[in-house]
């Protein structure tokens, strides 16, 4: 139950600051944004405020905010449905009825021949009532209405295709922008939790390099040969500069200086599924302290490390596409997502929002490879605008995002079918 628990905590913090992200900044642009979604598929939860429906979906595999203009609304007409529509005093319809649910007078009832809410805005057909061919076109703030509920159709102003550059961007980088802060917002949190390390030592392990060299619980180390030592990551530096050579290290014990050789442990250790570094070690713990200011130093050089590692990760994968080594192990999916989460909660509250912090990263680097379907590939259609002063063509901008999205589609079910396999069958 604790996994469980943990991995909605996980998935549904990241997904929803990530959607919050593209939706902050689709409203501060003018963009009509329908619907904002947490996970996929049905609807177990809906609230409406203003024009966008909020909903959670039942299953825990990503979430999007549906903004007018970008690709994602569906047209309900089809030629030859019979409607009810509503004109308003210039001619121009206001609402488009979609159900018998209503009070709405004076309405009139249309045989749809064509129509279109995106572009030209207009509605066309047969009227009952005069068997007359009829075209209207579409108020500046006109509605569908279903079950009682109603829908805007976006005006041009307010489509995401219809703005400049710039706001699209923005737009766009900000589901990204949004986890690489949550992620750094974690690391501080962290920090001011566990405290920051001084160059004071604690604790010893038994048997480690430290102890052998009689370092003990209350030695300030103050140098590394000849390297000054002012903060605990300075000691951590220079072993991963000259690694496993042995050292000359001063100490400061009762108000003395004095000097110990020695020499750090190397062990290997596995930082991802294909992938494993030497770490030198000496084995021992050094004090904390707590202050207001070194947590805010500490959580950003911790977030600055995560997002380097997993970015040279990124790299490594797609280097192995072509060198003949990627293998969908080296890949994880909700499955394997869920079953590391339930591992990493069983220590701790600082465990999970390490963990939480890590996949924030990822989710924010991974969203920005130039992939169609991700907000990577679509900037890439921004940026094209940008450049040539004309938007990519509509018909092979649809083809594109729809190819990316079937590879990303197959890649996530391949990946599924992957960690289910070795999870609960080996």
């Amino acid at each position: 139950m604790t996994g469980i628990i943990a991995f909605i905590f996980v998935f549904g913090l990241l997904v929803t600051v990530h959607e919050f992200g593209h939706l902050l900044f689709a409203k501060r642009a003018g963009i009509m944004c329908p619907e904002f979604a947490i996970g996929m598929g049905p609807k177990i939860f809906s609230y409406k405020r203003n024009e966008t429906l909020y909903t959670i979906r039942l299953l825990p595999v990503g979430g999007y905010v549906m903004m007018a203009g970008s690709g994602m609304e569906q047209n309900p007409l089809t030629a030859g449905q019979v409607v009810s529509i509503k004109r308003n005093e210039a001619g121009e319809v206001t609402h488009i009825l979609l159900d018998d649910q209503h009070q709405f007078r004076q309405i009139e009832q249309l045989e749809v021949a064509d129509s279109d809410f995106e572009d030209n805005l207009f509605i066309q057909g047969i009227d009952q009532y005069t068997n007359e061919h009829v075209r209207y076109t579409l108020a500046d703030e006109a509605y569908f209405v279903r079950e009682g509920d109603l829908v805007q159709i976006a005006p041009r102003h307010r489509q995401f295709k219809n703005k400049k550059p710039w706001p699209k961007f923005l737009t766009l980088f900000a589901g990204p922008l949004f986890n690489f802060i949550l992620a750094l917002v974690l690391c501080i949190i962290i920090a001011f939790i566990v405290g920051t390390p001084t160059t004071t030592i604690d604790k010893i392990a038994d048997e480690s390099p430290a102890a052998t060299a009689g370092l003990q619980s209350g030695d300030t180390i103050k140098k590394l040969d000849d390297f000054e030592i002012n903060k605990f990551t300075d000691l951590k530096e220079q072993l991963e500069k000259h690694k496993d050579k042995t050292y000359d290290m001063t100490i400061e014990r009762d108000g003395k200086e004095q000097v110990i050789k020695i020499k750090p442990d190397a062990r290997e250790v596995r930082v991802a599924k294909n992938r494993t570094e030497m770490s030198y070690q000496f084995g021992l713990y050094p004090t904390k302290t707590f202050s207001l200011t070194e947590p805010f130093i500490a959580g950003f050089k911790t977030f600055l490390y995560y997002a380097t590692f997993i970015f040279s990760l990124i790299i490594g994968l797609f280097t192995s596409i072509f060198t003949g080594g990627f293998s969908f192990d080296m890949l994880n999916g909700p499955v394997g997502i869920y079953k590391n989460t339930e591992k990493v909660a069983s220590l701790g509250i600082t465990a999970i929002l390490n963990w939480a912090a890590m996949l924030s990263v990822n989710l924010g680097l991974m969203n920005l490879l130039p992939i169609p379907a991700l907000d990577g590939g679509r900037i890439l259609f921004v940026l094209y605008e940008a450049i040539f002063r004309k938007p990519v063509n509509k018909k092979a901008e649809v083809a594109i995002i729809s190819a990316g999205a079937i590879f990303l589609f197959f890649v996530m079910i391949m990946v599924t079918w992957n960690d289910i396999q070795r999870y609960f069958f080996n």
